[in-house]
């Protein structure tokens, strides 16, 4: 008798390592964060961290489109332009919030990614981000240097500044969901893991 409890007690021992090794390897997806963000969102918020710069955030553009039609009303989509003290990628957070603010973004967003990363244009100064919009979109290069200079802009970045801090955003692109979370895009297994993980965070947060 003794044998077979000690067999028994063996057995579930083992069961919970199993268990216990699962969990681990799922929460490694994503890491809970010390102190949960305000969202700007009624529903579950999936926040992107990118930059038109990055290589990787212009690869995965077209995937989170996708995804954000797929998801329809279960999970709002907002996006940071991320800097990381770099000022040729700051001109082009300029340029992300400059779009928002002129109510372009569906004429510039990924037209700005395909000038950089398919044409090899570079954008140095705030005149060349001006003179591109106004090529693509319906403003005046003179609207858009004043919005890219305004008050508004220099505190969405800032504030865009204070998110990264807040999230520890390690690179990009990252996605953090319903300011609580952010995700491993190397422990989700890549950048469409990195979107299932959200999806399911975001089924999580919507009880089920």
């Amino acid at each position: 008798m003794w044998l077979n409890s000690s067999k028994w007690l063996a057995g579930t021992a083992l069961a919970l390592v199993l268990l216990s090794t699962a969990a681990m390897a799922q929460n490694q997806a994503y890491r809970v964060l010390e102190t949960p963000q305000a969202t700007d969102v009624d529903g579950v918020e999936v926040r992107e961290f990118f930059s038109y710069a990055c290589s990787h955030c212009f690869d995965f553009e077209p995937q989170l489109v996708a995804w954000t039609q797929q998801m329809g009303d279960r999970a709002q989509v907002v996006h940071t332009p991320v800097t990381f003290g770099r000022d040729s990628w700051t001109l082009l957070a300029r340029a992300y919030y400059a779009a928002e603010g002129l109510e372009i973004l569906d004429q510039t967003h990924s037209a700005l990614f395909q000038a950089i990363h398919v044409n090899g244009r570079t954008f140095r100064e705030p005149s060349d981000i001006a003179g591109f919009y106004a090529s693509v979109a319906d403003v005046s290069e003179t609207d858009v240097l004043n919005v890219m200079n305004s008050f508004s802009v220099n505190a969405q970045i800032n504030r865009a500044e204070r998110l990264v801090s807040a999230y520890q955003v390690p690179g990009t692109p990252s996605i953090g969901v319903a300011g609580k979370y952010l995700i491993d895009v190397r422990a989700a297994g890549g950048q469409q893991g990195m979107l299932n993980v959200a999806e399911q965070l975001v089924s999580e947060e919507r009880g089920g």
